[in-house]
């Protein structure tokens, strides 16, 4: 793993996210509603995390057979990564109230924000996998 290389990938996904967050805020919202905008915005930025995380490891594996730990360790990285920004700049920098950061996460209400953080650590492993079968 490459911790430099892993924090350069999951700060450009950031700012992708950031990007999504604001078009799907100004944008989408007023055409689609706030469900259906949570759904898209999910499922875009999970979208960008296969695709980065296909780049990363394409990057870092070399020949190894055993990578599945890098991958591991790459996508924990971000998952903490994320969850820190998440609530943190979400709140403090963002002005989120915590209600609405909480709320976005609660699955059994159908908010699927928390497939994000599941994606962030599966997406190295099965790149990896798929990468290394070749």
């Amino acid at each position: 793993m490459n911790p430099k290389l892993a924090l350069l990938f999951w700060f450009v996904m950031v700012l992708i996210a950031i990007a999504n967050g604001l078009f799907g805020q100004f944008v989408l919202e007023k055409v689609i509603g706030d469900y259906a905008t949570h759904l898209y915005k999910t499922f875009f930025i999970i979208a960008v995390i296969f695709v980065f995380s296909h780049f990363y490891v394409r990057l870092t594996s070399g020949d190894s057979p055993v990578w599945y730990f890098p991958a591991l360790a790459a996508g924990v990285q971000w998952l903490l990564s994320s969850l820190v920004f998440e609530f943190l700049a979400g709140h403090y920098i963002f002005r989120i109230p915590w209600e609405r950061l909480v709320a976005d996460n609660r699955i059994l209400e159908g908010r699927i924000w928390s497939l994000v953080f599941v994606t962030e650590v599966a997406a190295p492993l099965v790149n990896a996998y798929l990468f290394i079968k070749r």
